[in-house]
């Protein structure tokens, strides 16, 4: 059985629980699964859908507010295993800034990129935890590289945010709809969900580029987030966060989505 459970899918479940039960009293276990078999049991089947060990899933993946995350050195790992190339940060001393770049291996012609500066920090309210007044840079850049993943290679990461994504979610985040929009069932509103005013904001860039009505925001929603959805109030916080960060960009590939439907 040890052998088997070099990898969760070879194991039964009656194998992994008693694996998982096993490994939670462990003392060199992370803090956050000891005593939490469950914890562990949704940790090691997760990973193992992204070919990691167990020894990977445990130090690697963390469940915060309910959710499994991915570290951002995994997620840098994920974009380099899937083939997409990640350029080294360009950083601007002065200004607090951070870039990183993402060229996918099957759209090399079309690089993604994603900056984070002091300002943005300032704006998500980041500046006063202890990680960013310690170490600014080193934060600026994870979150650069985990916002341009998201955008440029979303299949890479599982669907996972980062501890420090689902840290700075307050645990008091409610839904918020646009006017007139009604959320679908299963929608992403059961995600921490953005503000009235980012909501209002996105659909202002995705109508200069040319939605009208609800067919043409699904189409151009597709095109943004990869989700068959309709409405602002379904996306995620993190997903009008990404989108806000390159206005130009939403009206562009919106207008190229759209485009694409009549051609």
């Amino acid at each position: 059985m040890g052998q088997d459970l070099t990898k969760a899918s070879k194991a039964t479940l009656q194998e992994q629980m008693q694996f998982a039960k096993l490994a939670s009293t462990a003392t060199i276990l992370p803090e956050e699964y000891r005593n939490k078999p469950a914890d562990v049991l949704v940790a090691v089947n997760y990973g193992a859908s992204m070919g990691l060990s167990f020894a990977d899933s445990l130090y690697r993946i963390n469940v915060i507010k309910g959710k499994p995350s991915m570290s951002a050195e995994l997620i840098a790992s994920q974009v380099r295993i899937a083939g997409h190339q990640l350029l080294p940060k360009k950083e601007d001393l002065q200004r607090q800034s951070v870039t990183v770049t993402i060229i996918r291996c099957d759209m090399p012609d079309y690089p993604f990129t994603a900056t984070r500066d002091r300002a943005w920090a300032q704006n998500m309210g980041l500046l006063g935890k202890d990680n960013y007044k310690k170490q600014l840079m080193t934060m600026l850049y994870w979150r650069a590289l985990t916002a341009v993943a998201r955008e440029a290679c979303p299949e890479a990461l599982y669907g996972a945010y980062t501890p420090d994504e689902l840290q700075d979610i307050p645990d008091d985040v409610h839904a918020h709809v646009v006017a007139d929009a009604e959320p679908v069932d299963g929608a992403a509103s059961v995600e921490p969900s953005p503000s009235k005013e980012d909501c209002r904001r996105i659909a202002e860039l995705m109508e200069q580029g040319g939605v009208s009505d609800a067919e043409s925001a699904r189409v151009a929603f597709h095109a943004l987030t990869g989700r068959d959805i309709t409405s602002t109030s379904e996306l995620t916080m993190v997903e009008a966060e990404q989108l806000l960060s390159g206005p130009e960009l939403v009206v562009s590939r919106t207008r190229q989505a759209l485009g694409a439907r009549h051609e």
